[in-house]
């Protein structure tokens, strides 16, 4: 995961609110924001009562199978969801009390990963 330390770096700074389901669908807690990649957009959460970040990646374009992954990890921890899916690849939760957050989604097979972090340290 190292590989996309200049992606993780480049977006940094970047959030959007792009249109989201009405519920994060297994992730709990407050959403921090949803940052855009190729075709779609990660969600991340912070639930403070357990102290779980929790990232999902979703398409943009719903319905149809396609290959959608999504990352999450600390220094401790790391988490993985990818396969065909027609909506979101999560939810995938890792400890993040006292820690920074890594996190990279893609969707389409033929799309970049692409990654934010370290971010929401908390």
């Amino acid at each position: 995961m190292a590989s996309f330390a200049g992606a993780l770096t480049l977006g940094a700074g970047l959030m959007v609110a792009a249109a989201a389901p009405a519920s994060a669908a297994g992730c709990s807690g407050s959403r921090l924001g949803n940052w855009p990649i190729t075709g779609g957009y990660i969600a991340v959460f912070y639930n403070s009562s357990t102290g779980m970040n929790c990232a999902m990646t979703y398409t943009n374009k719903p319905g149809k199978k396609q290959y959608i992954r999504v990352d999450i990890w600390t220094t401790t921890a790391s988490k993985r969801d990818a396969g065909n899916y027609t909506t979101y690849a999560g939810p995938v939760s890792v400890p993040g009390k006292g820690k920074c957050i890594n996190f990279q989604g893609q969707v389409g097979a033929n799309s970049p990963t692409e990654g934010f972090g370290p971010a929401y340290c908390s």
